[in-house]
This record gives C-alpha cells, sequence and structure tokens, in this order.
C-alpha cells in the first residue's frame, strides 16, 4: 500500500462529489452518496494503513496517531462553520458547496504527493 493506492481511490470519490450537484434526482442522490461513502470507506483504511507504515517512531505512534485523528476531524469541525459563508457566495446552492468540497478535497490529495516511499 502506498500513495499510488491513495491516488486511485480519491479520484472515485472526487468524481462522486461532482456527480451530487447535478443529479436530477432525490434517488441520484441518495446513489452519489452511497458511492461516494464506499469510496471514502476504502480511502480512510488505505490511508491509515500508508500512516502506520510512515511512522518514524513506534514508540510515539499513539501520540502521532493522534494528530493524525485530529487532522481527520478538524475538517468536520470546521466545515459547518465556513459553510454558510459559501453559500451565501454562492447564492444558497449547495452545489457550489460540494463544487467547493470537491476541490479541497482534491488539494489535500495533491498534499500527499511529498510522501515518496514507505518504510
Amino acid at each position: 500500500m502506498g500513495v499510488a493506492s491513495n491516488l486511485r481511490v480519491c479520484p472515485f470519490i472526487r468524481v462522486n462529489e461532482i456527480k451530487i450537484p447535478i443529479a436530477s434526482s432525490f434517488s441520484g442522490f441518495l446513489v452519489g452518496m452511497a458511492i461516494s461513502g464506499l469510496g471514502f470507506g476504502v480511502y480512510a483504511a488505505v490511508d491509515l494503513a500508508l500512516v502506520v507504515d510512515v511512522l518514524h517512531d513506534k514508540r510515539n505512534a499513539a501520540k502521532d496517531l493522534g494528530v493524525f485523528n485530529i487532522a481527520g476531524a478538524l475538517p468536520f469541525s470546521l466545515a459547518p462553520a465556513i459553510a454558510p459563508a459559501i453559500l451565501a457566495i454562492g447564492s444558497g446552492s449547495y452545489g457550489v458547496l460540494y463544487m467547493v468540497a470537491g476541490l479541497c478535497a482534491i488539494i489535500g490529495a495533491f498534499a500527499i504527493l511529498p510522501v515518496k516511499r514507505v518504510r
């Protein structure tokens, strides 16, 4: 497992985040959300395995995994605070909100490119 595995899964999730706002029915929205959720679950499993593989000091693994957990949970805390501003700028369009979320996720995917290899 490595960076390449994460980059293969991540576009799968992003395509669904672009597809969800243009769904023409509630059923299409639910299907898009289900596929996106499945993709995120796969991504999270691969990402956690990658993090454990690149830990430098096994004695501090709990602290490092705690930082990883904060990094994963922080967006869920910040997004509700930022979403109203994005909705206001986008004239209340949830499509715009999903596009911004997809863009943030793509930027996040590129942030792991400096990880060259795992041990």
